[in-house]
């Protein structure tokens, strides 16, 4: 029995589309219908901009009648969460305080998408300002995780309807951003592959900030090639002049080297089963001719230290940007969303310096070990996603799952690395489970085709 479309990946609707096989008119119009059908309280698409969408379509109608289709995903429709700015559409940040915002133009990722095809469909969810790895949005509605049926619980964020889009057939593939795990937590929770880039990698250009330091951008869809295949696009990859999209043919694992510091921070008080889990998964890997080392990587603890000690640095960018805009209107904010951006007005210049100091030196330490031993491997997440009832009440319960749920990713960001996560099985709870495959920067093209390969091997 064939797939229906929002079963299938976005490289299958493309190949389909070029074959003739699919209109991009229809498949743009599934598409929107079931986000009609199935967001009716938009929690996963804050907006969808059909005027847009359906002029794309056309577009990509067109071009593929006359064999001049711009790139393998030309006529496949995906999201934007809703710091990526659209010519014309509201851009809010997911916060109510900037709900008036209209972008003045395309945002650099969307321009570079549209240029190759790609139809939106809208803008999806996500915690305000990009500052929570739960994903809950009490005041414009917190999207469900697409892979409990019977109990409500947090999708991950802070890219949270882009993970559901994805997940719940919305969208045949989503952009986050990804600045202390945002891409990597809801796709890991909704069953997704997810990769966060290296910083500076893709243009930010016309995307609301949360940390300019430390925000990259990047795809979540349902399997790894779908990811090269959005990665090589948001790159530039697809036009005059450009460079070829990640090469992921023959992807084995007799390339693959694996790092797995048992004994430090990434592996320990993992909830629910995840460790098991991620543990079969490295045993099938390894029985399938992948090289994997059990060791230490002392700097992530030691940078876990230092965050603890003299606190997350990006806080202090984060009130510096929207000071103004959330204090002017602070009761339309979470509370617990507020108090962590206010919290950025208790930094000093000497305990930032001091921070960034220690990260810079870490970082350098841990680049020589990847290159020397192979890419670090942990669950992306410490714990399940929990349900949503309560956590907007409960602010001891809050705070204590988002720390924890932000302790794996965030130390990526801060020590400059890129990862990518590919989910290997489910947890006690039913959930999906991901395996994280860190990397040095730079490592985003290796980073693929080495989950390429992962994948393959937990497929067969």
């Amino acid at each position: 029995m064939s797939k229906e479309w929002h079963e299938q990946s976005a490289l299958e609707l493309g190949a389909g589309i070029g074959k003739g096989a699919i209109d991009p008119v229809e498949l743009t119009e599934h598409f929107l219908a079931r986000i009609a059908a199935h967001d009716p309280k938009h929690l996963t698409y804050l907006r969808t901009t059909p005027v847009r969408a359906r002029a794309e379509a056309l577009a990509a109608r067109k071009r593929a009648k006359e064999k001049l289709r711009l790139s393998p995903l030309d006529g496949v429709p995906i999201s934007w969460k809703d710091l990526f700015d659209t010519a014309g559409d509201v851009t809010s940040h997911g916060s109510l305080t900037l709900k008036e915002r209209v972008s003045p133009a395309d945002a650099a990722l969307v321009s570079r998408a549209t240029r190759a095809g790609l139809i939106c469909l809208g803008k999806t969810n996500q915690t305000e300002f990009a500052y929570s790895i739960l994903g809950l949005n009490p005041t414009l509605g917190t999207p469900p995780n697409a892979c409990d049926k019977k109990i409500d619980r947090v999708p991950g964020g802070s890219s949270s309807g882009a993970a559901t889009s994805v997940a719940g057939g919305l969208a045949a593939g989503a952009i986050g951003s990804d600045t202390g795990g945002s891409v990597r937590a809801p796709a890991s929770w909704n069953g997704l592959v997810g990769l966060k880039t290296t910083f500076g990698r893709l243009p930010l250009d016309g995307a609301l900030a949360l940390s300019p330091s430390l925000d990259s951008a990047g795809p979540l869809t349902r399997d790894v090639a779908d990811a090269a295949a959005l990665f090589a696009i948001l790159d530039g990859r697809f036009g005059i002049g450009s460079a070829q999209p990640p090469d992921l043919a023959g992807a084995s694992l007799g390339e693959v080297a694996l790092l797995k510091p048992s004994r430090g921070i990434l592996w320990s008080a993992l909830d629910d089963g995840i460790g098991a889990v991620v543990d079969g998964a490295l045993a099938k890997l390894a029985k399938a001719g992948a090289k994997l080392s059990d060791g230490e990587a002392p700097e992530f603890d030691a940078a876990h230290d230092a965050l603890v000690q003299y606190g997350p640095y990006h806080a202090a960018e984060a009130y510096a940007i929207w000071k103004d805009v959330i204090e002017a209107r602070p009761n339309l904010m979470f509370g617990p969303i507020l108090e962590r951006m206010r919290q950025g007005a208790t930094f000093n210049a000497a305990s930032v310096e001091t921070l960034k100091g220690i990260l810079a030196k870490l970082a350098l330490q841990l680049t020589a070990r990847i290159k020397a031993e192979g890419a670090i491997v942990a669950p992306t997440m410490a714990l399940s996603p929990p349900p949503i009832a309560g956590l907007d009440t409960d602010m001891d319960a809050y705070s204590t799952a988002n720390l924890k749920g932000l302790r794996n990713t965030r130390l990526v960001n801060f020590l400059g690395l890129s990862a990518i996560t590919v989910p290997v099985g489910t947890d006690r709870n039913g959930l999906p489970v991901g395996l994280s495959v860190i990397g040095a920067a730079g490592w985003d093209e290796r980073l693929l085709r080495m989950a390429k390969a992962i994948e393959n091997a937990l497929a067969a």
